[in-house]
């Protein structure tokens, strides 16, 4: 705690200093720009070094079309100025000197732009991929194939992203990926975290950030590094928007739809969109298990087990919100979200079960039908005010989020001997038939606040610092029951009921201060983390209590040889913390002899990354990682025996299992070949090792596995001229460990695409064909001291898609601000609903 009030009183005292450092003397350039008779609001101002034409300062003019940007240093500088609507203006060479302290331009008038020049405004194409030093920027609609899939189905195509089977999302290798959406948390993870993600239409997707080394400034969760996916924003005043609808034909018909729309209007802008989607499919499992009750017995059981699962579900998501720009530094903003989704997923499973010679001795067929309503409310109030012109601002983000779930579960199991005849059976815990019913309430209330300073000093230094506060109290409550199939009564499951309460508090502060010193660029961070947890498992009368304090440093260090070649060399400590239905110590049923569980027991996992990366030209990066992780949070398969059964039982549950080590060496290039064509292929190779133990209940199973992988994928943009486009893209990745535990086999995809723009190009249609020969399926096996699990799995993933998006409205050019909330975390760790 001391560490933490330390970082708040740094907090304050840089606060202070920037306000006396900010009166720096220096230069003052200033002046008025018109264009056609009046004045020109929010036209950008440049101040470029004179002798490379590199910027050095920004600023925007107000409604008065006047703009003062202050502290710039002696020197030979050019003015440019640039509006939409106008032709760009550039100043002869202003020299400035200790003589001339307020250098006034007067009235600079811009000449209107042709009607050409408006085309080229609103037609510009982005690239696909956009490789940054710090980041890599995947622009969504640039890429037709992308047209009606998922969010979590345009990741799965990014470079670096690779999803494995259990929709865990890893990145270079390594998973921990915290996802954000606009800057905000989506607070779920796992299975439930893809299932959000695929509910969610890349219709609605403008660009995709991939950090594998974020700063100071954001959460230290993230093992791997952070993805934000940033939502399409319309960017003009006036009235505005697009609507977009998408027909997916597949074995089941799947369907998306979104609308966006803005208005704005002198201090006032609005927005919202909404989307609407129709997911239907199938998810077929195969699950082939050898069991035995040590590593020196032999097999004594097999059992073969298909599951042929349907999932469907109607998501509905929207967004509305208002900025009010009080004074030209003076914003004030407000926003609401929410998320409504009505899900079945039904199951239908037969498990044919042997004896020690492989002699058919008994079957297992069940069915499972579980409806989820899962309704989710978010609601933002946030602050930006500008303290001078040369960008120093304070923001400040309150949230509340709540979600609310209803799950019913029917899970109904008969066993039969090898000739179909029902085994009777006399236990009470585990009768035959085995007819679960399952109702699992749950509430997550979620309450941030977040407060962020930035300042650039002259000298190209810019200092950063903030807090962040969130509450967190998850309440689950499942009643489980089971039918005497005689009497039809139901009776309370003790075994598997539970009430668990979960309440977290975090309390964070951060420092981070970069600077540019001619070709090198330094940056120093820190974080402190004060976690404070509470966990109670009420019926069962068990409880736990966390209290912990951490620091996070981060630091850059970057080398630019020249325009062309830049160097960087980053360092940082992170932080997973275990999913809240990871905590959960429920248990949720696929049939009697297999099932997942949470572990209440679970401690956060801590991991050092060290990345070193060349940029030549924005279009090559070349980087090397290693990433040192403790106390690794994975997924295990436990066997284990009831009392009184022959059959085994294997259940899913995370555990503290190891440490381990990653080392990786990843390259993405990315060019435009010719006119008409353009290419970005990215491959990494790495190579992960664990060490540590799994805990089954009746002993310790010793770990120490590693293996090479090598993932890749490549997009090719195609640009035929006449609004028609093209694309053809896939990925790839080896053989590799899932986790400490699963030995995946190869696998891969490609699609490939068309579109054309239409209605004077307001307008456009596109065709997707995804994975024509299902070479995107899971297959692995898992083969520990108690049994060998092969498992494969398929699904509804051969897709042909068209769509049509359609774009309305007067634009000139008015920005509408992106804004982060107060939530860098929470909201990752939450589960959901959602098809599979």
């Amino acid at each position: 705690m001391k560490r933490l009030i330390v970082l708040f009183v740094i907090f304050i005292i840089a606060n202070s200093l920037t306000s006396l450092l900010a009166q720096t003397n220096g230069h003052i350039l200033k002046g008025m720009v018109t264009g056609n008779g009046k004045k020109v609001e929010s036209a950008t101002i440049y101040i470029l070094r004179s002798q490379d034409s590199s910027i050095f300062k920004t600023g925007i003019t107000d409604k008065d079309g006047a703009f003062a940007i202050e502290n710039v240093e002696d020197g030979s500088y050019l003015l440019a100025v640039e509006a939409i609507g106008y032709k760009k203006f550039y100043s002869d060479v202003l020299t400035l000197t200790a003589s001339n302290t307020a250098f006034d331009l007067h009235t600079i008038t811009l000449a209107a732009a042709d009607a050409a020049m408006h085309t080229v405004v609103v037609t510009s194409k982005r690239p696909f991929i956009e490789q940054k030093i710090d980041k890599t920027v995947v622009n969504v609609e640039a890429s037709p194939t992308n047209t009606g899939l998922s969010a979590l189905e345009v990741l799965e195509k990014s470079p670096g992203v690779t999803i494995d089977n259990n929709n865990n999302i890893s990145l270079k290798g390594k998973q921990g990926v915290i996802i954000l959406i606009d800057g905000k948390p989506t607070y779920l993870s796992g299975e439930d975290l893809a299932n959000y993600l695929k509910n969610l239409s890349a219709n609605q997707l403008d660009q995709i950030e991939i950090m594998s080394q974020p700063s100071a400034k954001y959460d230290a969760s993230g093992n791997s590094g952070i993805i934000n996916i940033k939502t399409k924003k319309n960017k003009a005043a006036g009235f505005n928007g697009n609507i977009s609808t998408s027909a997916i034909i597949a074995a089941y018909f799947k369907n998306t739809n979104s609308i966006n729309l803005n208005w704005r209007k002198n201090k006032v802008n609005l927005f919202g969109n909404y989307g609407y989607s129709r997911w239907e499919g199938f998810n077929d499992l195969y699950i082939n298990r050898s069991l035995r009750t040590g590593k020196e017995a032999a097999y004594d059981r097999y059992s073969n087990q298909y599951s042929f699962n349907r999932y469907s579900g109607k998501p509905q998501n929207f967004k509305a919100g208002i900025d009010y720009y009080a004074t030209k530094k003076t914003t004030l903003g407000a926003a609401v979200t929410g998320n409504f989704e009505n899900n079945q997923f039904v199951s239908k499973s037969r498990a044919n079960i042997y004896d020690s010679l492989y002699n058919f001795v008994q079957f297992n067929q069940a069915h499972s039908d579980s409806r989820e309503t899962w309704n989710n409310l978010g609601f933002n109030l946030n602050f930006q005010q500008k303290l001078d012109t040369l960008g120093t601002e304070l923001t400040a983000d309150a949230d509340y989020i709540f979600y609310h779930n209803k799950n019913l579960q029917d899970n109904s199991n008969y066993l039969f001997s090898s000739d179909s005849v029902l085994i009777e059976t006399k236990d009470q815990h585990n009768p035959n038939p085995y007819l679960l019913h399952g109702n699992l309430p749950s509430n997550i209330d979620i309450y941030t606040f977040k407060s962020d300073f930035h300042h650039p000093f002259k000298k190209d230094a810019v200092l950063e610092a903030g807090i962040k506060i969130s509450y967190v109290k998850t309440d689950n409550n499942a009643q489980y029951t089971l039918q005497n199939n005689d009497t039809k009564e139901r009776f309370v499951d003790t075994t598997r009921s539970n009430h668990f309460i979960y309440k977290e508090n975090i309390n964070a502060a951060y420092v981070n201060l970069q600077k540019q010193f001619k070709k090198w660029g330094v940056q120093l961070g820190l974080r402190a983390e004060q976690t404070i947890a509470d966990g109670k498992q009420v019926t069962k009368g068990q409880s736990f209590h966390k209290n912990y304090t951490k620091l996070f440093p981060t630091t850059y260090l970057s080398y630019k040889a020249n325009d062309k070649n830049t160097f960087a060399l980053s360092y940082g400590r992170r932080i997973e913390r275990p999913g809240y239905e990871s905590l959960n110590p429920f248990q949720e049923q696929l049939d009697r002899y297999t099932y997942r569980q949470g572990n209440p027991l679970l401690q956060p996992q801590f991991s050092h990354n060290i990345e070193l990366s060349y940029n030549y030209k924005g279009q090559l990066n070349i980087s090397t990682n290693y990433t040192n992780t403790t106390d690794i949070i994975n997924d295990v398969l436990i066997t284990v025996k009831q009392p009184g059964d022959s059959n085994y039982t294997t259940f899913q549950t995370s555990q503290n299992i190891a440490s381990s080590e990653n080392i990786g060496l990843s390259v993405n290039y990315n060019k435009q070949l010719v006119k008409w064509w353009s290419v970005n292929v990215f491959t990494n190779v790495y190579y992960n090792h664990y060490k540590g133990v799994i805990n089954d209940g009746s002993g310790n199973e010793d770990i120490n596995t590693g293996m090479a992988g090598l993932s890749g994928n490549m997009s090719n943009q195609f640009n035929f001229g006449k609004g028609w486009s093209g694309e053809l893209s896939g990925w790839f990745r080896s053989q590799q460990l899932e986790s400490s535990t699963i030995l995946a086999r190869s696998m891969g995809m490609f699609s490939f695409g068309a579109g054309k723009k239409i209605l004077n190009d307001k307008g456009s249609i596109r065709l997707n064909v995804r994975d024509p020969f299902y070479l995107a399926r899971f297959r692995g096996k898992n083969e520990t001291d108690k049994g060998l699990t092969v498992i494969s799995n398929k699904w509804d993933n051969r897709r042909v898609t068209i769509s049509f998006n359609y774009r309305f409205g007067k634009a000139n050019g008015q920005q509408q601000r992106r804004r982060s909330s107060a939530s860098e975390d929470e909201q990752n760790r939450i589960h959901t609903g959602g098809q599979q």
